[in-house]
């Protein structure tokens, strides 16, 4: 495959989408045959999408919105990224959509997966989920019961500037809100994912001794909220209970899952509940053995400089590299986070091309090859 980036930070929605979709589109020679997009919800979605695809005489088109763009310049907001791909022979992508997926994650996944039950070959299955779904580890699960396991699953959640109120999705023109947008790549060349996070066990291993779905109630045969806050020095009365996103320690301190390969699948906490309940982005089910988690910067980065590392091991000269990463890591990481895409760069050198965007989930491979639903991680994926 071959691929042509564009990035823009006009203001004006046509003004960007034909900047950017202009750049991409030189970069590769001429028309695309599928084009993906990046974009801050700051922008006039409904002058952005059709002239972006406009720009390329109407081709398929996936993509959704973001809390942050990424791309070898580094980090930007209030910015798009739109990036250009063209087919060789034998070579191709199938665009995805499952819409209403919100409250209905397991199905929807299932439903997704049947889509795609005739194809007999390798691929990768690219998602980009409403980012305010209530269950993305189910969603995975769905697909991942229903898929034929030559296919790996990737992707991220859309975002909207970390206001956690609408996102939207993208396809041929159209604008989606709860729904699911993605594309089934078939590639001819190399290709590695590579996913890690950097946070460390930083408490004893503990129980869950009570949940129900996506509430944890008891740790240890105590309130959660109580055994949690107490591991960190805190204590039930020195907060009020109040949505979690704005409570420092929950974004530096989350929960872990202990897997068989030795890491941690990290977990994102949405609230504390009155009564000394914990709710999680994704089911935990009863008898589950969590450790809260610990990092500092340069785990975190560290964690990034790993992943190019490993996936150098088998993509040497990458065409592109897709970076989606949790919008957590950018806010604990702050001017730091910049960091992440220099060790990139370190890896493969000042001019790789990267595009991706800071999201509400992250899905790929923890350990192995088959997709998890991740958060406060980052995903490399990157075509030769």
């Amino acid at each position: 495959m071959k691929f042509g980036i564009g990035w823009s930070t006009n203001k004006d929605a046509i003004l960007a989408g034909k900047d950017a979709a202009g750049q991409a589109i030189s970069k590769i020679g001429g028309k695309a045959d599928l084009i993906i997009l990046f974009s801050s919800p700051n922008f006039d979605l409904k002058k952005l999408i059709p002239q972006v695809v406009l720009e390329n005489e109407y081709c398929p088109m996936i993509g959704c919105t973001t809390s942050g763009e990424i791309t070898n310049m580094g980090i930007s907001f209030g910015s798009l990224v739109v990036v250009a791909v063209k087919y060789e022979e034998g070579e191709g992508i199938r665009p995805i959509e499952v819409s209403n997926i919100c409250g209905s994650e397991r199905t929807s996944g299932g439903r997704l997966a049947r889509e795609i039950e005739d194809v007999e070959r390798d691929g990768t299955l690219l998602i980009f989920p409403d980012g305010l779904l209530s269950h993305g580890t189910a969603l995975v699960k769905g697909i991942q019961e229903n898929l034929d396991p030559r296919i790996q699953i990737i992707g991220a959640c859309a975002g909207d500037d970390l206001k956690r109120q609408k996102t939207y999705q993208f396809r041929n023109g159209e604008i989606l809100t709860e729904g699911l947008i993605g594309g089934l790549f078939f590639i001819n060349g190399k290709q590695k994912v590579s996913l890690r996070h950097g946070f460390y066990p930083a408490s004893p291993p503990m129980c869950v001794t009570k949940s129900k779905e996506n509430i944890i109630y008891e740790l240890d045969h105590h309130r959660a909220t109580k055994v949690y806050l107490e591991s960190l020095g805190l204590s039930e009365g020195d907060m009020a209970f109040s949505p979690v996103q704005d409570l420092k320690e929950t974004r530096v301190s989350p929960i872990g899952i202990p897997q068989i390969s030795g890491d941690y699948l990290i977990k994102h906490f949405l609230n504390f509940g009155k009564d000394g309940s914990i709710a999680c982005d994704s089911w935990i089910p009863q008898n589950t053995i969590v450790r809260i988690m610990g990092q500092d910067k340069d785990s975190l980065i560290k964690a990034t400089r790993e992943s190019a590392e490993d996936i150098a091991r088998t993509v040497k000269k990458p065409g592109i590299i897709f970076v989606f990463a949790c919008s957590s890591r950018m806010i604990i990481l702050g001017e730091d986070a910049e960091k992440e895409i220099d060790e990139i760069r370190n890896v493969f050198g000042k001019d790789v091309p990267i595009a991706g965007f800071y999201g509400y989930g992250e899905i790929g491979p923890l350990s192995e090859r088959k997709g998890t639903f991740n958060n406060k991680s980052v995903v490399l994926w990157a075509i030769e």
